[in-house]
């Protein structure tokens, strides 16, 4: 293909990816909002309103109803419709273009990404554009960096200008769009690969720029009636658990850190 046919093409395919999705959203169970919401823990308002407003949701249809889906990406071998009743999260280019869709279900599998032209894990981040955006409007250039996909949407709908690395990973082609930023606060998962990510000199870590600090997450436990207790793993856990306003805070006290790790104790 001529360079001066990419352009065109990527515009089609995800013009054409976002009439199917347009579709898929008409036949979504008008629950699906609520379950998502049970089943990830969400007791407060603010991530279901997010969820409302992005409209998450899930359905079962007949891929035949779709142009281009195995062009797309939305057919197995067999022919079925690959995100059959999972919570279908839009993915985004950084100039806002859909490029893929990502179906969530709490299942062996967890997640499915379309295999569609132009998507890369090693390439894109899960919500940049918004997070730019918020990021210069409202935080003086400062961003926060997450692994997880409802990390991002969490710390999102408290008002956080969050981004996620889809993955455990942060490649060197990722870490120069960081550059962008005037300041990045990353905060790995609190588990044993989210710690090996603290170390941006250790193939295993992320590799990204000096105008980031890492937050190492420490504690942080919560006891249910029961008995239970619960640790909180990730930012997810934290927006859930813990009231906006203390979550705000104790992340952005280190907007203006120059440490190349910070304690985050909970």
């Amino acid at each position: 293909m001529q360079q001066n046919q990419v352009f065109p093409y990527y515009r089609q395919m995800s013009k054409q990816l976002q009439e199917a999705y347009s579709f898929m959203q008409t036949q979504f169970d008008e629950n699906s909002v609520d379950e998502l919401c049970e089943i990830r823990g969400y007791i407060g308002g603010a991530q279901k309103q997010l969820l409302r407003n992005m409209n998450i949701g899930r359905c079962d249809i007949d891929v035949s109803l779709l142009d281009n889906a195995e062009k797309l990406g939305l057919a197995t071998r067999k022919g079925n419709f690959i995100l059959s009743n999972r919570y279908q999260i839009p993915v985004e280019d950084y100039a806002g273009n859909l490029v893929s869709l990502i179906g969530y279900y709490p299942d062996s599998r967890k997640y499915i990404t379309l295999s569609t032209p132009y998507f890369s894990k090693d390439v894109l981040f899960f919500n940049f554009k918004k997070a730019y955006e918020l990021s210069w409007s409202k935080f003086d250039g400062t961003a926060i960096l997450v692994e997880g996909i409802f990390d991002c949407l969490s710390l999102s709908a408290i008002g956080l200008p969050a981004m996620a690395t889809m993955g455990n990973t942060v490649s060197p082609v990722k870490g120069e769009q960081l550059k962008y930023f005037k300041k990045v606060l990353a905060i790995p998962d609190a588990d044993r690969v989210g710690r090996q990510s603290l170390n941006r000199n250790s193939p295993k870590g992320w590799q990204v720029p000096c105008n980031t600090t890492f937050i190492k997450v420490v504690g942080g436990k919560l006891q249910l009636e029961d008995g239970t207790v619960l640790t909180v793993k990730d930012m997810d856990n934290f927006v859930s658990w813990f009231e906006a306003s203390d979550v705000i805070d104790s992340i952005m006290q280190f907007k203006d850190s120059k440490e190349d790790i910070e304690e985050l104790v909970i």
